[in-house]
């Protein structure tokens, strides 16, 4: 019997999980060891799912018991053995719930067995979590992908990895952060409910909701930075939308404040009363004169050679590109798009006869 460390993605289900993920990965159950005052182990086993408690089963979870307290090469035969065996592999101490312990894994030919192990444990020294095989193994390489989060449109937002959290802030302004776990590509557990993304979605825009990712330093392709004339740099975000009345293109900036809040920084373009071509937007060179560099560096927009005066100042007129905008501001993107009849795919014409 081969005994390895856990990877990191496995030591996730070392823990009791949810009925759905533990549907998923094919949970038989967990078998809770101790010692008593003998120093002797001690184990009760707790049923998950009855029906995978096969005859196959039992006897592999046999072997891998009498595997780890024979006397030959077993390190929880005893209190002892245990602290000498962790104490001569560092390497498999992973940061639990209730400090450090040590993570293996363990398998037969059709189920795995995910260990974790505390000399110093209070309640259990050890838990075995026992799984099919091949569904723990298909799941994991599945949630490695990691869990979407998109708009009521399908429109992918961003991705976390299989057990990080979001922060979501409501409508009057309440922050919350929940834990989320990977069930398939279409369902995500988020705090202690299951959710299909789509209707979590649909359920944060009809309660003006915003969601993102709430790790600190991760990196949010939606944040570009700034050089201002004096010297200085700003990390902002590009909020796209339409002026009143005109429906014509209204590009700010904004700076981020955390995972969710933000604050108006500057507007990037001139609300013009006369017609200008689809994506089209005098650019407001006069407040800010280092928007053009920002923009063109930025593949966000470019010159066209068009200027329009007003008030005295030629404002440049430039031409955004549609696809930047959508990747920096999709909501925005949209709701300019729509109001400009932009959206409407064009319609098939009849052939001639």
């Amino acid at each position: 019997m081969e005994i390895r460390p856990l990877t990191q993605s496995e030591q996730k289900y070392t823990y009791r999980q949810s009925m759905q993920i533990g549907g998923q990965t094919g949970s038989v159950g967990v078998l809770q060891g101790r010692y008593g005052t003998d120093k002797e182990f001690g184990s009760v086993f707790h049923d998950m799912n009855r029906r995978l408690k096969t005859d196959e089963f039992e006897a592999g979870l046999s072997e891998v018991l009498h595997g780890l307290c024979s006397s030959e090469s077993g390190f929880i035969q005893n209190l002892d053995t245990m602290r000498e065996y962790m104490a001569q592999h560092p390497q498999n101490a992973v940061q639990g719930r209730n400090g450090t312990e040590y993570g293996f894994r363990a398998d037969t030919e059709t189920h795995a067995f995910l260990m974790r192990c505390d000399p110093a444990g209070d309640d259990y020294n050890v838990e075995i979590h026992c799984y099919v095989k091949e569904r723990l193994d298909s799941h994991i390489r599945e949630a490695e992908k990691g869990i979407r989060f998109i708009d009521s449109r399908y429109n992918e937002l961003f991705r976390i990895a299989d057990g990080e959290r979001i922060k979501a802030r409501d409508a009057w302004g309440h922050t919350s952060e929940s834990t989320c776990r990977y069930v398939d590509e279409y369902h995500t557990e988020i705090g202690n409910l299951l959710f299909h993304i789509c209707q979590y979605a649909e359920l944060m825009e009809q309660n003006g909701s915003v969601y993102a990712p709430a790790e600190a330093g991760r990196k949010d392709e939606k944040i570009l930075e700034f050089e201002r004339w004096t010297g200085t740099t700003e990390q902002v975000t590009v909020d796209v939308g339409c002026y009143p009345k005109t429906d014509g293109l209204c590009v700010s900036l904004y700076v981020p404040l955390d995972a969710i809040c933000q604050e108006p920084y500057e507007d990037v373009t001139v609300n013009f009363a006369g017609s200008l071509p689809a994506y089209c937007a005098l650019v407001d060179t006069k407040c800010m004169p280092e928007l053009e560099e920002f923009l063109v560096k930025n593949r966000i927009g470019q010159f066209t050679g068009l200027q329009k005066n007003i008030g005295g100042y030629d404002y440049p007129l430039y031409q955004f590109d549609a696809e930047k905008l959508k990747k920096l501001c999709p909501y925005g993107t949209e709701s300019y798009e729509h109001a400009n009849g932009l959206d409407k795919k064009p319609g098939k014409k009849e052939k001639s006869r």
